[in-house]
């Protein structure tokens, strides 16, 4: 990694799954040097599927930028590798159940003994007290415990949850950067560490927090498909060849949006006349648009509604990425070559710096670089044995 606001911060990365080695390869993303520490036994998402050249694309996806290191805890060498490197960096993360790291000598009273300095960040699915603190999480039973499957899906269908993309994974991530972005700023005035504990359901709350305050004051949020409890219109609407999704969030957007459809009359219609009479008369409203979308293709709308102003898209899938203009001129998702897996097509990172920006290296075979950093500890360059092969 070069560049980045966080280039000579130091990240010893001994989580697994997603939602910690995610954490992880943002921080190097902003320009940490990360180490990811394995066991022998290895990471297990390495076996999910599927995989590029036999190594899953979601163990590939999590872990960009970082350097990959196999030593076995279980040895004193293992033990007094990682210890070394832990006593000299500046981070740590882990997601173990509570109470494996101090089993296996990672837990964070002896390792802020050998670091006080030590920002330790510990994520965990349901917390540290409580009769649920053993059991393990993973996305979909955090979605369903936290009430999110409630609010998803059509009216009156089953219960759904938000598939393939970890969401609820991904966000806790976002919640651990938070907290060691804020270790390390508040190291800076103290000169000591901070254990840093994030849990999977206190961030799906944060992250449904106007959802649970519309319920606590009296409303009923519920599955709606792809419309919303609080706007009206804020959903997708079925033109002659593909859905298209439209939003109109103030006044001003509603009154182009009737006029941009040809039915200027909608906007001074008494039913429709602000949002909450909108959302009021949700059903009337709906039907008249659908019936207006319905008579011109995706693109005649996209374009009329481009020009007034309306925010709307068609909804894209993944393969579009790679001929949208907007993502192939923006640098939005990219190639990028490795040693190991041929041309990985990546998404871009979350920021961007005007001044010496990040440059993101490909992800790590597992263990890739054990035996240079092993030697050479936190100076190892990052040239493998199994790269120059």
């Amino acid at each position: 990694m070069t560049g980045g606001p966080l280039e000579g911060v130091r990240v010893v990365d001994a989580s697994a799954g997603a939602v910690g080695p995610w954490a992880g390869s943002l921080l190097a993303q902003l320009g940490a040097r990360v180490i990811k520490l394995e066991s022998p036994q290895g990471d297990f998402i390495r076996n999910i599927l599927p995989t590029q050249n036999g190594l899953a694309t979601t163990y590939l996806s999590m872990n960009y930028g970082k350097l990959g290191l196999e030593v076995d805890m279980k040895s004193e060498a293992g033990k007094r590798a990682a210890h070394d490197l832990i006593a000299g960096g500046d981070v740590f993360i882990e997601n173990f159940r509570p109470g494996v790291t101090e089993r296996i000598g990672l837990g964070w009273a002896e390792l802020s003994a050998l670091n006080p300095r030590l920002v330790y960040a510990s994520a965990s699915g349901f917390g540290w007290s409580g009769p649920m603190v053993k059991i393990g999480a993973t996305d979909p039973h955090i979605q369903a415990f936290s009430g999110s499957t409630s609010v998803n899906g059509r009216p009156g269908g089953p219960r759904q949850r938000v598939r393939w993309y970890g969401h609820f994974d991904v966000n806790t991530s976002l919640c651990i950067v938070q907290g060691v972005l804020a270790g390390l700023l508040e190291r800076q005035r103290t000169g000591k560490g901070r254990l840093v504990r994030v849990t999977m359901v206190e961030a799906a709350m944060a992250l449904q927090r106007v959802r649970i305050g519309e319920h606590l004051s009296g409303g009923a949020p519920r599955p709606m498909g792809t419309g919303i409890t609080y706007l009206a219109p804020d959903r997708a609407y079925a033109t002659l060849d593909s859905d298209i999704v439209v939003s109109a969030t103030s006044q001003a957007q509603w009154r182009r949006l009737c006029e941009a459809l040809g039915r200027a009359e909608l906007a001074d219609d008494p039913r429709f006349a602000d949002n909450p009479a909108r959302v009021e008369n949700r059903e009337a409203l709906d039907s008249a648009l659908a019936e207006v979308f319905a008579t011109r293709s995706s693109g005649h709308w996209l374009r009329e509604l481009a020009k007034a102003r309306v925010p709307c898209a068609k909804p894209t899938c993944f393969d579009d990425f790679k001929h949208h203009v907007h993502y192939r001129d923006a640098g939005l998702v990219g190639p990028m070559e490795t040693a190991h897996w041929g041309t990985l097509m990546a998404p871009g990172t979350p920021w961007q710096f005007a001044r010496r920006p990040v440059s993101v290296a490909p992800p790590p075979a597992p263990g890739e670089h054990t035996e240079e950093i092993l030697e050479h500890g936190w100076d190892s360059t990052g040239r493998s044995a199994r790269a120059a092969q």
